[in-house]
């Protein structure tokens, strides 16, 4: 984390349209700048406070971050401070870049994330499967498109914990 500011960096306005012509051109989202995922990043030994936050289900111990990059896996911005027992939604709508989105995105930019998201100005979720009910085949065929592009987000948390 020490060299956080100098490693990761959100994209610039040119970076920005590279990004999002090379995500348009490869899998036809149009105006796509990044995209986020939550995922737990393991720690070597339990915290000292609030052990029961950090415990996952899996009987150890992690912290909960969210990450987003580019079309290449490279990392933009990241949030790695909160607890497991928090939702991956709650941290993003409590982060600088949710708070404050005309600093970090243009008209009609946006980021592709799963369905643990909410939809927002910046922020288009793959759809969820209702309690009883199937997707109709529209929604079905998104979220097909969807988790195309969205492997290049989990393999990016993938590399940045050496998994």
């Amino acid at each position: 984390m020490k060299h956080h500011d100098q490693v990761i960096k959100w994209p610039s306005v040119e970076e920005r349209r590279d990004i999002s012509g090379r995500i348009r051109k490869a899998h036809s989202f149009v105006n796509c700048v990044g995209l986020i995922d939550g995922t737990l990043f393991p720690l070597a030994f339990a915290t000292m406070v609030n052990q029961e936050d950090y415990y996952t289900r899996k009987g150890d111990y992690a912290i909960n971050r969210l990450v987003i990059c580019d079309y290449a896996a490279r990392i933009t911005w990241v949030e790695m401070w909160r607890p497991v027992s928090v939702h991956d939604n709650r941290i993003w709508v409590n982060s600088d870049i949710y708070l404050d989105t005309d600093k970090y995105f243009d008209q009609k930019e946006y980021l592709l994330g799963d369905s643990a998201f909410l939809a927002s100005a910046v922020i288009i979720p793959a759809f969820k499967k209702g309690h009883n009910s199937n997707l109709s085949e529209e929604r079905r065929f998104f979220n097909n498109k969807l988790v195309k592009v969205r492997i290049t987000v989990s393999m990016a948390s993938r590399i940045s914990k050496g998994d």
